[in-house]
């Protein structure tokens, strides 16, 4: 960067700054009055070309980038390190992390492919001094809510992500609102099939509340309308791929008039080659709706076998759950109850994608 030469003579302005930086206005003003999140690398451009320009608001700026900000280590205990969802979760968390101003944020993310409510419970605990907040994914056991609220007892802030946990953990909540997405997934079913009938739903574990919650909504919009609509007996897919696939198969073959599928739990990769396979023996497919966009489920939007795809709005809901655990951690502990943020699902359609 190199000092213009009009600056030279007067005294350098925001204006001047953010010309000099390659940001707008807003941005310079964001850094130094601390309204709203700049990505650090964003940041240490406004600077350096404040220090360039002997701007002089300059100290404050890198007060605010550096010693006056203190660092705060988030950790997240997230679900199967190789499904695309939490993948995207990841990387929307460190993103979100990498804008935060209020503090020099240190993210450490680790993964549990076990669902045994024990094993979640003791790594949960085994982050005990070694964070300032917890996010966490997992199951709505007793053994878990039991984990969390010791770690609350001691201060620690704890949110729960994508399911929610018991009010006995004392945690926050920031994910989808999972009534409005069984809700909307009924509406989508009975909308787009070609007449009533037969309604399936797939989950893959009670034990998850969003699931729980995605079945209760959906059984309860389904039953509000006309007596034509059944819904069969929930099917389980346990999160796992070749135990959807099997599952789905025996359904279809049972089911060969099926109107409507919600697949409300993982597992999604076994149920799209199900489908597939039935329609390429000519087979019947219902109207299928499932959660969250990734490269997989967005190709099914392309290729018909899937009409709806409710999603986690990612971005919103890392942003969210970093600010909270900062806000949090920064707090007198105890001072402050955990905030829950249930938001609604981002809708795709084969012609939005």
């Amino acid at each position: 960067m190199s000092e213009p030469s009009s600056v030279s003579s007067r005294r350098p302005t925001m204006e001047d700054v953010a010309r000099l930086a390659g940001v707008s206005l807003s941005t310079v003003d964001r850094v130094i009055n601390l309204r709203a999140r700049v990505r650090a690398d964003t940041a240490r451009r406004i600077a350096d070309a404040a220090s360039q320009l002997g701007f002089h608001a300059r100290g404050i700026i890198e007060q605010h980038l550096a010693g006056q900000r203190p660092i705060v280590r988030l950790g997240f205990l997230l679900m199967k390190q190789g499904v695309a969802f939490y993948q995207g979760l990841a990387e929307a968390l460190a993103e979100a992390a990498a804008t935060t101003l209020k503090a020099q944020v240190r993210v450490v993310i680790t993964y549990l492919d076990d669902f045994d409510p024990s094993t979640t419970a003791q790594r949960i605990l085994a982050l005990r001094g070694q964070v300032d907040a917890l996010g966490v994914v997992a199951a709505d056991h007793r053994e878990v809510c039991e984990a969390v609220a010791s770690l609350r007892a001691e201060g620690m802030p704890v949110i729960a992500l994508v399911s929610d946990l018991a009010a006995s953990a004392g945690a926050g909540y920031v994910g989808l609102d999972s009534r409005r997405a069984g809700r909307t997934a009924g509406w989508f079913i009975t909308q787009l099939a070609r007449q009533p009938g037969a309604v399936a739903l797939l989950i893959g574990t009670q034990r998850f509340q969003c699931q729980e919650l995605c079945e209760m909504s959906f059984r309860s919009y389904l039953s509000e309308r006309a007596g034509e609509w059944e819904l069969l007996v929930p099917r389980l897919t346990l999160e796992d791929e070749m135990f959807a696939y099997e599952n789905t198969l025996d359904l279809l073959r049972g089911q060969p008039d099926l109107a409507g599928l919600y697949v409300a739990g993982g597992g999604i990769e076994g149920v799209l080659r199900a489908l597939r396979e039935v329609r390429e023996r000519q087979g019947r497919l219902p109207v299928v709706v499932c959660h969250d966009l990734t490269p997989l489920t967005q190709a099914a939007l392309k290729d018909g076998l899937v009409q709806a795809v409710l999603s986690h709005p990612l971005g919103v809901m890392a942003q969210d759950a970093v600010h909270e655990l900062v806000r949090a951690a920064l707090a007198a502990p105890g001072q402050l109850p955990m905030r829950r943020n249930a938001l609604a699902p981002y809708i795709s359609t084969p012609e939005s994608v």
